[in-house]
């Protein structure tokens, strides 16, 4: 966020700065997202909600639960902002 905000700032400045704002947070959220996970019961191999083995492509990513146990989970995250 641009700190230096004049109050004599025209239209486009106002616009510049929100735009640049939603910018920063739509590449925090990304980044948060991108982020390995962790998780206690994580053995470095096998997904912490069903056991069955972690794909190599998803490990390297650093995911800790498997393709079918995530789509789980995100389908129900939607259900929830519905």
């Amino acid at each position: 966020m641009v700190d230096d905000f004049e109050p004599s700032a025209d239209e486009n400045d106002r616009a510049s700065n929100a735009e640049y704002t939603h910018n920063q947070d739509a590449l925090d959220r990304i980044r948060a997202l991108a982020k390995p996970e962790t998780h206690p019961d994580f053995d470095g191999r096998h997904c912490v909600e069903c056991g069955e083995p972690v794909l190599k492509a998803r490990l390297a990513l650093g995911k800790v639960r498997c393709v079918i146990c995530q789509a789980r989970i995100e389908r129900q995250s939607i259900g929830r902002r519905v």
